[in-house]
């Protein structure tokens, strides 16, 4: 088994190698385990927010406590000597891309909001995005990610929706009870994001009880991507499905089964939709003249005041072509420009909120940085399908590229360059390529033999 060479130690054979050669428990499958710990519970605490139902926890700075302390377990563990520096391609282009950031400062249409965003958001980003890529390693620990990640969001949309007095509505439409990623428009990319990994951990574990939960999670993740009536959200989950059901369901009847159940919940989900959802979605095939009631009307304003910045975004690109405007300034530049409140809108597009903040260079290295990970996984899926660990691995790479491609996607409808809800499927990524290069040294190794420190540290980091 992957997980018995990822957290358990390697059974000497040979006593006449040295023993400080073999690959230990704390260099191999526990490098970092402290800080690994602490960056799960961040990941609780960034997608389930449990601030925004419980107020008083906002006073804990669960995000800044549990970031702190991975970094400082992380720090721990490298001093020690316990755990390496894991120098990815994917790490290495968003430290590139960072370079350029800090490079376009000067050039910023408001410096001091640029570096506002640049602190408060993007290293933060940046820090977590390296914590994952160092200490997300195995199977094992991507699995846990996924869980937590799985599980906040069934905790989310479940509260929202039996709790629907205590969430925000705007027009019929649910807005829901969580601020970041599982709220609102933004929730139909978190939910695309997901689903190809709900599907992989399906066919491969077959425990009654978590199939309930994953079955639970997806349901109501539907469910309410349907109460926000988002446009933009709901073609994000069926190209997801789609994807989902080409990569991830295929050549299992398993996976035919998911498949199955995964369509027929959502023509469920479709047919029991509100008015709301229908009068906005009308709105994507009725020509401009027929809006007569008050929604239709602002689906309408929406898709408009959409296509004006997305020109708007592009006008700046081609105007700031190196450094952009400054990161985080397209608003001000446009609402400063125009003289209207309503003119402080986001991009809403990923690709052209970095084009036009931080020019084309930039756009060019997150689409390096899409591509390389999309590039890997497609790589891995087709090299690793012999073995149960193989088949999880190849699984777990397929899932991965759906989940990419499915933001690749949903990024034209919304503005998520620094967050980081995108990275987390791009750490995945990468650890599911350390686990691919620790299973290859694993089979050329002699049966019989010891599995030298050096040869799995090479592998890994090559």
């Amino acid at each position: 088994m992957l997980e018995s060479v990822s957290e358990e130690s390697l059974l000497p054979v040979n006593e006449s190698v040295s023993k400080q050669n073999f690959v230990r428990p704390h260099v191999r499958g526990q490098r970092a385990k402290a800080g690994f710990f602490f960056l799960w519970l961040f990941t609780i605490a960034v997608y389930a927010r449990p601030e925004d139902i419980f107020p008083l926890l906002g006073q804990l700075h669960l995000t800044f406590v549990f970031g702190l302390c991975s970094g400082l377990a992380y720090l721990g563990a490298l001093l020690s000597g316990n755990t390496r520096l894991l120098w990815s391609r994917e790490l290495q282009i968003v430290l590139l891309l960072t370079g350029w950031y800090i490079a376009g400062m000067p050039f910023a249409f408001w410096r001091g909001g640029s570096f506002q965003i640049l602190i408060n958001v993007w290293l933060k980003t940046l820090f977590i995005f390296f914590l994952l890529t160092q200490t997300l390693v195995t199977l094992e620990r991507i699995r846990r990610v996924l869980w937590a990640i799985i599980l906040s969001e069934l905790f989310v949309t479940s509260f929202s929706i039996i709790q629907s007095s205590r969430v925000v509505w705007v027009g019929g439409r649910m807005l829901g009870v969580n601020q970041g990623m599982l709220g609102w428009n933004f929730l139909g990319i978190a939910a695309a994001i997901t689903i190809p990994y709900i599907a992989a951990i399906f066919v491969v574990h077959r425990s009654l009880w978590k199939t309930g939960l994953l079955a639970a999670t997806f349901f109501l993740m539907l469910w309410m991507v349907v109460l926000t009536a988002s446009r933009g959200g709901l073609l994000n989950v069926v190209l997801s499905i789609a994807l989902t059901s080409l990569l991830v369901l295929r050549g299992s009847s398993r996976g035919k089964m998911i498949g199955v159940g995964i369509a027929l919940t959502l023509v469920l989900a479709v047919i029991l939709a509100p008015q709301v959802f229908w009068q906005r979605l009308g709105t994507m095939w009725n020509g401009p003249d027929i809006y007569t009631d008050q929604v239709a009307a602002s689906a309408e304003e929406s898709t408009e005041d959409r296509l004006a910045v997305l020109s708007r975004s592009i006008q700046y690109t081609l105007e700031h072509p190196i450094f952009g405007l400054g990161l985080g300034n397209f608003e001000v530049a446009s609402g400063n420009y125009l003289g209207q409140p309503s003119a402080w809108m986001g991009t809403h597009n990923t690709f052209t909120q970095i084009s036009s903040e931080a020019g084309i260079p930039a756009l060019l290295l997150f689409i390096g940085l899409l591509a390389t990970a999309l590039l890997n996984m497609k790589r891995i899926s087709g090299a690793f399908s012999k073995g149960s660990e193989g088949r999880e691995l190849s699984l777990m790479a397929r899932a991965t590229l759906a989940s990419l491609l499915s933001f690749v996607f949903g990024a034209f409808f919304a503005h998520l360059a620094y967050e980081y809800y995108i990275f987390y499927p791009v750490a995945i990524a990468v650890g599911t390529q350390h686990a691919a290069r620790t299973m290859q040294t694993l089979s050329l190794t002699p049966k019989g033999n010891f599995v030298l420190e050096s040869q799995v540290l090479a592998a890994q980091e090559s």
